[in-house]
C-alpha cells in the first residue's frame, strides 16, 4: 500500500512541479488564466511562492516518489504572520501575468477567505497527483496522512474541491459537501467539511 511522508527540503522542486502539472488543466485555474502558455508559466510561479510559504508554516506531504503532493495547514495555523498576509497575496496575484487574470484570482481569494471556517480545523489547501500516476492510491495516501492525525486530535477537516470528480474522492474519505462557491462566471468550487472519526 502506498504511504505518504512529510516532505524534506530536497522534495520541494518536485512538489512545485507535480502541483503545477496536476492543476494545469484544472477548470478553476483555466478560468483564472485561460491562455495555456501563460497558465503553465503562472502555475510554476504560483506554486513556487505557495510551497515556500507552506514549507515555513504548514505541512507538505508527498507520496509515490514525488508523484503526489498535498499542502496542509494544521488547526490554528497561519500560512504567514498577519502582517505579511497582504505581501503573500500580492506575490501570488503577480504570477498571473495579466490584469484580467489577476482580478479573477483576487475575487476568488476574497470568496475563499469569506467562506473559510472560523473554527480550528485541518485545512487541505492543495492536493495534486501527476496525471500519469492518477488512480494508484496516491490521493488516498495523502489524505490519510493528515486525516489520521485529525482523528487522533478530534479535529474536523476542511477543503474546497475544484471538480465533481475530486469531490467524490473526498466523500469517500468522510468529507461532506457544504454547498457551492461561485464567483462571477467561474465554475463551482465545493466547500467540504469532515468531522473526526473515532
Amino acid at each position: 500500500m502506498t504511504q505518504a511522508r512529510r516532505a524534506t527540503q530536497p522534495d520541494l522542486p518536485a512538489v512545485v512541479g507535480v502541483l503545477s502539472e496536476a492543476f494545469f488543466a484544472d477548470r478553476i485555474f483555466r478560468w483564472i488564466v485561460p491562455d495555456d502558455e501563460q497558465r503553465r508559466r503562472c502555475g510554476h510561479l504560483f506554486y513556487e511562492v505557495l510551497v515556500e510559504a507552506f514549507w515555513r508554516n504548514g505541512e507538505i506531504w508527498v507520496a509515490g516518489a514525488g508523484k503526489g503532493a498535498a499542502l496542509w495547514l494544521p488547526p490554528g495555523g497561519s500560512l504567514v504572520p498577519p502582517a505579511d498576509a497582504e505581501t503573500l497575496a500580492a506575490r501570488l496575484l503577480a504570477t498571473t501575468g495579466g490584469a484580467e487574470s489577476t482580478a479573477r484570482m483576487a475575487e476568488l481569494f476574497a470568496a475563499l477567505d469569506a467562506h473559510h471556517p472560523t473554527e480550528p480545523c485541518w485545512y487541505l489547501n492543495f492536493m495534486g497527483i501527476d496525471p500519469a500516476a492518477q488512480g494508484q492510491g496516491l490521493g488516498s495516501a495523502l489524505l490519510a496522512s493528515a486525516l489520521g492525525q485529525a482523528d487522533q486530535e478530534g479535529m474536523p477537516a476542511y477543503l474546497e474541491a475544484s471538480s465533481p470528480q475530486n469531490r467524490k474522492l473526498y466523500e469517500r474519505h468522510g468529507y461532506e459537501t457544504m454547498g457551492e462557491l461561485i464567483v462571477s462566471d467561474s465554475p463551482a468550487l465545493y466547500p467540504m467539511w469532515r468531522l473526526p472519526v473515532g
